[in-house]
């Protein structure tokens, strides 16, 4: 008999003890009164903001920041995201938006596009800036374009850049002034290195030009 006392005092105990600390983060302690957003959320503000007001008011414990997360990251413009809880009632909330590098170009529109060529928005969702055009024709030639940028890692020469684009024969960078570097996804980082480099010299040296062969030994023509 002393034993099921024992046995009902301690469960009468835990369940004094679950109650009041159910209670206790229950309790406007535990309710979200600050969220903090860092990073870039220039295309995102709106959503974000919207997400950041759901937050507030609502209890810390219960809050399931991975499903705000999954929803925010299936959105093209998002890069990374991530949401930490600071107990008792804050919110660091990081997101980093994908930043304009080119435009693509479908049809007669011209999209938004990342350093790894992902789409993410049409041109008109953000200020008009000096970028290359990308010439979208299938997506195995959009593929092999991404290479292409992927190697691109001179910055003088990837601003001198207006449009990169597939022919039957090649792929073809053209360059504002009009000349062409004739290219293919085997060429390497080094050679387009060498080919600015090249570049620089002719024009300086001889002046105008038409084309420079990347694909074999760089030869240019006049």
């Amino acid at each position: 008999m002393k034993n099921i006392i024992k046995i009902l005092v301690i469960l009468f105990l835990l369940l004094g003890i679950i109650f009041f600390c159910k209670r206790f983060i229950d309790s406007d302690y535990f309710k979200v009164q600050e969220v903090v957003v860092t990073g870039n959320t220039k295309l995102l503000k709106r959503d974000v903001t919207e997400q950041v007001e759901k937050m507030k008011g609502k209890n810390i414990v219960y809050l399931n920041t991975k499903e705000i997360e999954d929803f925010l990251r299936n959105d093209v413009r998002v890069k990374k995201v991530s949401i930490t809880k600071q107990f008792p009632s804050k919110i660091l909330f990081n997101i980093e938006e994908r930043q304009p590098y080119a435009y693509v170009r479908k049809g007669e529109n011209l999209f938004l596009a990342d350093n790894e060529l992902n789409i993410y928005g049409d041109k008109i969702e953000d200020l008009p800036k000096s970028m290359p055009i990308i010439d979208y024709t299938d997506e195995a030639s959009f593929e092999g374009i991404k290479t292409i940028v992927s190697r691109i890692k001179n910055k003088d020469l990837y601003s001198m850049i207006s449009e990169i684009r597939k022919t039957p024969k090649c792929y073809e960078i053209l360059l504002v002034n009009g000349v062409v570097f004739k290219t293919d996804t085997d060429v390497t980082e080094e050679k387009y290195n060498d080919a600015y480099k090249a570049y620089d010299q002719i024009i300086r040296k001889e002046g105008p030009l038409t084309y420079i062969e990347l694909r074999y030994k760089i030869i240019y023509k006049k």
